[in-house]
Formats: structure tokens, C-alpha cells, sequence
């Protein structure tokens, strides 16, 4: 169970805050949920009942200790996609929404390099892009308790340092 204040990440939604725990009743059945302020849409909240949180796969945000892993992802060398969009895109879309930070980085690094490659993304491989920046930061955001811009450029600029000519030898 989750406790007020706590950084959450939701595998669609993304990273946020546990407001605070809430009974409701819909229909005759009184349920608790939690109340999660997203850090993405900040004027909004998302409402989860908390017997459905683990089938949904609501989770804690990663710990600091576990964030140089995320670093290192970013820097690893990529993973060769398929030159088949349709093929390249559904592995990339089931990477973003696994729930999993890992292959959220996994994702985004092996974007930035295709991007790099080939001088620029499609229309979709820029949204996918962007949203997988959105939800890697999101996270880390949570989880270090800093603003989403600080994470974003953060992120912004361990893949550039990655993907520069002294690095990739």
C-alpha cells in the first residue's frame, strides 16, 4: 500500500504523487482509492481504486540508487531496430508501456541514436519520442523530487554526451 506523499508511476500516465487516500462509493460499493497528482498534468488528479493498483501496475518510482542504472542504459550502445516502421514501432511503443523504467530508457536511447542515424525521426517516431522523454523524466523527477524541465534536460544531456563521435569509441 501506498502512503500520502509517496512518488508513484502509473505504466501509462506516468510519474506522480500520492495526494492522499480516499473512500468513494459508485454504485453501492464503498472502495478506497488513491488520489494521484501526475506531474505532467498538474492541474488534474487520477483516482485509482487500491485493490486494482497491482493489476494495473502502479509502482514506486525508482530509488536514487537505482537511477545510475538508468544513466548507464543511456549511455550503453543501442539496440538495432527493425527497418520495418510497423515492426520498429510496436517494439518501441511495448517498451514505453511495459511500466518499466529500464525499457523506457532502453527506448529512448535507441530513438536518439535511430535519430541520429538518420538525421531525423517520422511524425510518430517524434511523438514516441517525446513521449517516452516525458515519461523517463516524469520518473526521475518523482524520484529526485525536482522539477520535470530540470529531469528533461538532464536527460537531454546525458544523450547528447552519449551519442558524441569521443563517446561512441
Amino acid at each position: 500500500m501506498f502512503k500520502s506523499g509517496e512518488a508513484i508511476v502509473h505504466p501509462v500516465r506516468g510519474a506522480g504523487v500520492v495526494e492522499g487516500i480516499v473512500e468513494r462509493t459508485w454504485r453501492g460499493d464503498h472502495s478506497l482509492y488513491y488520489r494521484i497528482k501526475l506531474l505532467n498534468q498538474p492541474t488534474s488528479s487520477l483516482m485509482i481504486p487500491i485493490k486494482a493498483a497491482d493489476s494495473i501496475g502502479l509502482r514506486r518510482a525508482i530509488s536514487s540508487a537505482d537511477l545510475k542504472s538508468v544513466w548507464d542504459i543511456l549511455y550503453s550502445h543501442p539496440h538495432s531496430l527493425p527497418s520495418n516502421h510497423k515492426k520498429r514501432y510496436q517494439i518501441l511503443e511495448d517498451k514505453l508501456y511495459a511500466g518499466d523504467i529500464w525499457q523506457v530508457a532502453e527506448a529512448v536511447r535507441d530513438m536518439t541514436w535511430r535519430q541520429q542515424q538518420e538525421g531525423s525521426l517520422t511524425t510518430r517516431g517524434k511523438r514516441m519520442y517525446k513521449e517516452g522523454i516525458k515519461l523517463l523524466a516524469g520518473e526521475i523527477a518523482a524520484s529526485q523530487g525536482i522539477e520535470l524541465t530540470s529531469a528533461e534536460m538532464e536527460i537531454r544531456d546525458r544523450l547528447a554526451e552519449s551519442t558524441t563521435p569521443a563517446s561512441v569509441a
